[in-house]
């Protein structure tokens, strides 16, 4: 029972997933590489494990960066440092996988078998179900709107302010707010 069977289910409208074989005590950062390969899907984004619980609600979380070390000196746990194990290892046990956190590709992962074998060098990709979609397909969100403004809003900065809106749009105060200098030497000669 060294071998860990996972179920890989890309969260898109299509049925597409991939199980993936790999040793229970491998690190989480190679089980992310392996998802990654298994879906034809480049490295270098961002990335997390949460462990997960029957209704998919995300838990701890365990970061593909390493984040330092917590008050008490210890490191805080990342995919390197972590064993599967630690995260899944029955049958049942979930996980959500999140990459590409701009994009915010979803995987849901469970553990399908628990089986015997001898422990492939790399994830071994054991079946494959529908086309994954290209990494890039997915528009990025940033959580604000970038479109065009309206034609009635472009031009100068309207900030509700009447004397800085009229400050940025570049017009003239029509009012004399008082003496204007043209050097320090000049407001000697200024009377109040």
């Amino acid at each position: 029972m060294n071998l860990l069977r996972f179920r890989v289910i890309i969260d898109i409208e299509e049925d597409v997933f991939r199980d993936i074989l790999i040793g229970r005590t491998a690190s989480l950062e190679d089980f992310h590489r392996g998802i990654l390969a298994a879906f034809d899907f480049g490295e270098g984004e961002m990335a997390s494990f949460f462990q997960s619980d029957e209704h998919w609600g995300r838990g701890r979380e365990v970061p593909l960066m390493d984040m330092g070390m917590n008050d008490m000196g210890n490191p805080y746990p990342s995919m390197r440092t972590t064993a599967i194990e630690e995260i899944a290892s029955a049958a049942n046990d979930r996980m959500v996988y999140v990459y590409d956190f701009l994009r915010m590709w979803c995987f849901y992962v469970e553990v399908i078998g628990v089986e015997e074998g001898d422990i492939p060098e790399f994830p071994l990709l054991a079946q494959e179900f529908g086309k994954a979609p290209d990494q890039f397909s997915k528009e990025v969100d940033l959580g604000m709107d970038l479109d065009e403004p309206e034609e009635e809003d472009k031009g100068p900065l309207k900030t509700g302010d009447p004397e800085l809106d009229a400050y940025l749009a570049g017009d003239e105060d029509e009012e004399d707010s008082g003496p204007s200098f043209t050097s320090l030497d000049d407001l000697d000669d200024a009377a109040y």
